[in-house]
Order: structure tokens, then C-alpha cells, then sequence
């Protein structure tokens, strides 16, 4: 018979309460006693989440690495507060190897078994798959780019750890942020008992659930232009990935500008020059190279506002331009580069306005308001 002691070390292991009552012959325990002896045991043996498999049984079912496997690892040396894995055949029923991937380069493919099966999205060109064992289990791990067809899958790393309580690690290198890996674990051994057992990712880096990137962008702009509506934004890295600009005219329906944007350093520009007349929504698109995508947030502009001037005649004399106010405004005179080279000061009605001594070449007159924005009228001076 078990000694009394070791029934309720299991029983507080196990958790279970059904022995909580539970007496014996030979020493009968208090519930009070039981919990007491409960506290100490889970204090010195403090229990590991456990999930079976907790990845997918085949290719097609593969599960997203998930960072909450690994925020309790103790250290980056062993399973200590990480949670297990497991792939024993009441887990993983079928042991033979998934034949939508190519067969590892790494261990002996008479040996290889139960697999599972994993994706994560790169953070960065690199990431580090580290895996430990809970039992005595000779451990592969085989990482994929492709997919998500079956026999797309390309083999970019594969190692196998020296024996079956050594652990195991894979680098990999050469990684596209934000692109879909993945990733099996397998057992591979001549005993057939060290094929299979629990594992955990402990100090694994660079894996993440899509879900968690940030989208990188900022200082989205919409300003009006010369050809239309000039869109400019700052991004923090060249890491690649491509940004679709996209407007509406009800902020529901969107569709792409079109164009291609320009690069200057981390900030992207490009001109919409077939932007609608009205209140126009915007937004960015940023299309990671595996395909998913994430936006950014709208801004809007209100373009072609009808202006409170024309313009008599485009070609400036004399640096004079004849301008017809309808009301008291203020003009800013701009280069094609966006400076201001100086302004004028309108009254109602029709009337010939110095401008500024100017080089030839051509110049936009922007009309200065609170809250709207209009298209700029073009001019082109002569000096004299």
C-alpha cells in the first residue's frame, strides 16, 4: 500500500480534490491538514501548463505560435514555467510524418514520428526556435516558408537535438517581416519510446501571432497640389512591404488611388491626380509580403472648394497678375517645391496685383483659408 503522504503529494499534484476526505488506516488526515500539506507541495512543485497537442495534428491545421507559451519561462535553459506540449500517440494519433512537407534533413527518416504543427509571422530577418523536453525525447524541429498549399512548403532550417534531454534550437536567418512561417515538431529516435513525450518553446525569439505587429505608419497627409492631391507618409524602417493609398467619397466604400509612391529617406509621397470634387476620405493600406494587410488611419480633405478668385489670364507681365475677388482674402504665392516666396492681399472686385521680383519659371497662387482647402491656380512669370 502507498504511504499515506505520497497519496496526498499526487492528490495535491493531480488536484485532486476528491481526495480531499480521503482517510487511511494508518494515518487519517484532516481536511485542514490536506490543504496545509497542498500549499507547501504547489509551492515546491509548482504546476506547469500542459496542453495536448497544443499545435496541429497535421499541415492544414497548423496553429499560430502564441507568445503566452512562453511568458513564464524561468529561463531560456529548460521548461521551468513554460507550458508543455505534448505529442504521445493519445495526443497525436497518427506518428507517421505529414507528406504535404519535404522530409527533414535532419534525423533518420526511418525514426522520424509524430509531428506537430505550428505557424508564426517574423518580426525581423531573424528568429530562434528553442525547444526543451519534459521527458526523454529526442526532438526535431523543421521550418517552412510557402504554403498554404499542400506540397508548396520549401524547407528553410532543420535540426535535431543530441539526445533526448539535450534540447534543441533552430536559427533561422534571411526572415521577411511579417511573412507566414511555418514550423513541426517531431520525435526522432531508435527507441520508440523517446519518438514521443512533452516538450515547451522556452526561450524561442522572434515568433509572433500576426496579430500583435503594429501597423507603421505615420503622419498620414492629404494636402492639396499642383496635379491634385498630394498624399505623404513616414514609415520607421525599409523592411519590405508595399502601401496601397485608397480614397472614398462616403468613408465606406474604398478603392485604390493608383500611381506609384516616391521613397526620399522613410517618407513615401505620391499625387492623386484623379481625386473627385468634395469631401474625399483616405487611407493607407500596408501589405506585408505573405499577403495580409493592416491600414492605417483616415484623414480627409475637402478638395476643389470654390475659390473666392479667378484668375484673368495665367501668363504673368511685368509681375503683375489681374485677379477678380469676391471678397477680402489673402493669396499665398508658392514654388513647385511647396515654399512660400510671398502673398497678396485681395479686395472685391477686379484689379492688377504686383507680385514679388520672381525668377521665370512657374508658381501656384493658394488661397489661405480657416477650414477648407482649395486647388492652387497656376501662373507662369517672365522676367523681364
Amino acid at each position: 500500500m502507498l504511504p499515506v503522504p505520497f497519496i496526498h503529494l499526487v492528490a495535491c499534484l493531480a488536484g485532486d480534490c476528491a481526495l480531499l476526505c480521503k482517510e487511511s488506516k494508518s494515518a487519517p488526515m484532516r481536511p485542514t491538514r490536506f490543504f496545509a500539506v497542498c500549499l507547501f507541495v504547489w509551492a515546491v512543485f509548482p504546476l506547469q501548463a500542459q496542453v495536448c497537442p497544443g499545435g496541429g495534428v497535421n499541415f492544414s491545421a497548423a496553429v499560430p505560435f502564441d507568445l503566452a507559451w512562453i511568458y513564464g519561462c524561468n529561463t531560456g535553459t529548460s521548461c521551468n514555467g513554460g507550458v508543455a506540449f505534448d505529442n504521445r500517440i493519445s495526443c497525436q494519433p497518427t506518428t507517421s510524418l505529414d507528406a504535404c512537407a519535404p522530409a527533414p534533413s535532419c534525423g533518420t527518416a526511418g525514426w522520424n514520428a509524430s509531428n506537430v504543427w505550428f505557424t508564426f509571422y517574423a518580426t525581423g530577418p531573424t528568429a530562434l526556435i528553442s525547444c526543451f523536453q519534459n521527458t526523454s525525447l529526442v526532438l526535431g524541429i523543421q521550418a517552412f516558408s510557402g504554403g498554404p498549399s499542400c506540397g508548396s512548403l520549401t524547407q528553410i532550417g532543420c535540426a535535431l537535438s543530441g539526445g533526448p534531454s539535450s534540447g534543441v534550437q533552430l536559427p533561422l536567418s534571411g526572415l521577411n517581416y511579417g511573412q507566414l512561417y511555418y514550423f513541426r515538431i517531431f520525435g526522432s529516435a531508435n527507441p520508440v519510446s523517446q519518438r514521443t513525450g512533452l516538450y515547451c518553446f522556452c526561450g524561442s525569439k522572434g515568433l509572433n501571432d500576426f496579430t500583435i505587429l503594429p501597423v507603421n505608419i505615420s503622419k498620414f497627409k492629404a494636402m492639396p497640389g499642383a496635379t491634385g492631391t498630394n498624399l505623404s507618409w513616414n514609415v520607421p524602417d525599409t523592411l519590405p512591404r508595399r502601401f496601397v493609398p485608397e480614397r472614398s467619397t462616403d468613408g465606406i466604400h474604398y478603392s485604390p488611388v493608383g500611381g506609384t509612391a516616391a521613397l526620399s529617406g522613410l517618407v513615401y509621397s505620391m499625387a492623386d491626380q484623379n481625386a473627385p470634387a468634395g469631401l474625399v476620405f483616405y487611407r493607407l493600406k500596408e501589405v506585408f509580403p505573405d499577403g495580409r494587410s493592416d491600414y492605417g488611419p483616415v484623414v480627409t480633405l475637402k478638395s476643389n472648394t470654390a475659390r473666392s478668385f479667378s484668375l484673368l489670364g495665367n501668363l504673368v507681365n511685368n509681375n503683375s497678375v489681374r485677379i477678380n475677388a469676391m471678397e477680402v482674402g489673402e493669396l499665398e504665392i508658392l514654388d513647385l517645391m511647396g515654399r512660400q516666396v510671398g502673398s497678396l492681399h485681395l479686395k472685391p472686385g477686379t484689379g492688377d496685383y504686383a507680385l514679388p521680383r520672381l525668377r521665370t519659371g512657374v508658381y501656384l497662387l493658394q488661397e489661405k483659408r480657416m477650414h477648407a482647402e482649395t486647388q492652387p491656380v497656376k501662373i507662369l512669370v517672365k522676367s523681364s
